[in-house]
């Protein structure tokens, strides 16, 4: 394992993110360090970092270069954005940071830093083309990604702390001072959306974004709050934004599922965004949970060609497994097992390659909840399916597999809380996966993959015959996936006889 910092000085906030990786395989978060610097507070028309925030900034980053000190991190990758890039005295304050703070800052230019958020949404969504939008404190990028990759972008000065210095100086704003500042992003905007893309989804990151979006995440009462990949629709944002817009500041504050140190910025940058979206006709925007710090991360986790994880779907599950228990051999096997009769009863259930995915990750990661304890890991897995986003996966496919892991052991599947992210006949799809994802699993049971193969020749018979073929004695793998072959054959409506394969004649 490679340990790295990625910080991200911007206009706002000042974050250090720690992680360990081993490149091409695996990586996991480890740390965060945050502090509100407000860089770009004050800067105005002159463009010069003011004393007070020129020393926020330094001490925040002397915190950070004594937090990698002390935990030994290996690579120190340490950029800084709109504020530091526009500023008269930027150099000023990279030299500073160098030779105060110990931090060797690479200033970004405008594509890089939108380059790097496409790169992030590349590696964690499920999508190939989209525009892409990060709103800090300073600007505002706006970019199309074409077939995972950066096509075109451009930065904005529209950020949450310039635009509320420059609009919004009321507590609470004027309505006339609101008007203004959606003309200025209108007229800043409308001559430059024309060449991107339509009709693809529109993706959105940065704090003041996320901040919205939990707002109204959390007024939904979710079980469980998932917020990467989360839909906010433009309908919605609009509301909550004049909610916000006759609020003062004290009142934003208490406002739950917003930082309190974001509530004399969320209007202006609320009223950014909805800007955008009406100029781009979008009806919603989908929240990316990553952003500029995982976009700068993700060429140590993948260092060769455009820095893109093959399959985002196949690299998350397989990242999960490791991170908790790393048993590659066993959880293949299983996956090729379950896959092996998902195809051969394609005839008697119906579904198709997106339901075979679903089955394919949770097989990977069936046994993750041995990580806490092998009695009722079943449960645990679930739980740790679901506690944190799933790249790639809609939250809908998260809480399939995370049911799908919770029954491939015992028990008659039910909803678990997460009905409210499910569809209508999504628990009789997880009632036939997680049967065959549990007859797949007990054909393994002693974790030595013994049977080789498994086949059902005539998927429409009755009783429904599952014959596994091993050249080995296997009898408590063919006994026990017979016992527990129970949930498949009530989801299928058939009995179901498990029995090892018919010995080869010899010589054939």
């Amino acid at each position: 394992m490679q340990s790295v910092a990625i910080i991200d000085l911007g206009s706002n906030t000042a974050r250090l993110v720690a992680l360990e990786f081993e490149p091409e395989r695996r990586f996991q978060m480890v740390d965060e360090l945050r502090q509100v610097v407000r860089l770009s507070e004050g800067m105005g028309e002159e463009r010069r970092i003011r004393p007070e925030p020129f020393e926020r900034a330094i001490d925040a980053l002397r915190t950070f270069r004594s937090y990698c000190d002390a935990a030994h991190v290996q690579h120190v990758h340490a950029t800084a954005t709109s504020a530091v890039r526009v500023a008269v005295n930027g150099a000023e304050f990279v030299t500073a940071a160098r030779d105060r703070a110990g931090i060797d800052l690479r200033v970004l230019s405008g594509e890089e830093e939108a380059g790097a958020g496409v790169l992030a949404v590349a590696n964690s969504l499920p999508f190939s083309d989209a525009v892409v939008f990060d709103l800090g404190g300073g600007s505002m990028q706006v970019s199309a990604m074409q077939d995972r990759r950066y096509r075109a972008g451009r930065a904005y000065p529209l950020g949450a702390v310039r635009t509320t210095e420059e609009y919004l100086a009321g507590d609470p704003p004027k309505p006339k001072h609101v008007k203004a500042l959606s003309r200025a992003v209108r007229r800043a905007l409308e001559d430059d959306l024309a060449g991107l893309p339509r009709g693809v989804p529109v993706v959105g990151m940065g704090g003041t974004l996320r901040n919205l979006a939990n707002v109204a995440l959390q007024a939904e009462d979710p079980t469980p709050a998932l917020l990467h990949g989360y839909r906010l629709k433009r309908d919605r944002l609009s509301a909550l934004v004049d909610d916000l817009v006759a609020m003062p500041v004290e009142a934003r504050r208490d406002v739950v599922g917003l930082n309190r140190d974001r509530a004399d910025i969320i209007v202006a940058g609320g009223i950014v965004i909805r800007t955008l979206l009406e100029q781009l006709r979008a009806d919603e925007v989908v929240i990316s949970g990553q952003g500029l710090r995982e976009g700068l991360f993700y060429p140590y986790l993948f260092p060769r060609g455009d820095h893109l994880a093959p399959d985002v779907r196949t690299f998350s599950v397989w990242n999960l497994e490791r991170e908790y228990h790393d048993h590659p051999a066993h959880d293949g096997h299983v996956r090729d097992l379950a896959l092996r009769l998902f195809d051969d009863l394609r005839p008697r259930h119906g579904f198709g390659e997106v339901e075979r995915g679903l089955l394919a990750a949770a097989a990977v990661v069936h046994d993750i909840g041995m990580a806490i304890d092998y009695y009722a890991h079943h449960k645990h897995g679930m739980y740790l399916v679901m506690g944190r986003p799933l790249a790639g996966f809609t939250h809908r496919e998260q809480a399939i597999i995370a049911l799908l892991v919770r029954y491939h052991r015992r028990g008659t599947p039910s909803e678990q809380g997460l009905g409210a992210l499910l569809e209508a006949g999504d628990m009789q799809l997880v009632r036939v996966l997680a049967g065959i994802l549990r007859v797949a699993e007990y054909l393994d049971r002693a974790k030595s993959q013994r049977i080789q193969d498994v086949r059902c020749a005539d998927p429409l018979a009755n009783p429904l015959r599952i014959e596994a073929a091993s050249r080995t004695e296997a009898h408590v793998e063919v006994q026990m996936a017979h016992l527990r072959s129970d949930l498949l054959a009530a989801a299928l409506g058939t009995a179901i006889e498990v029995v090892p394969a018919a010995a080869k004649a010899a010589g054939a």
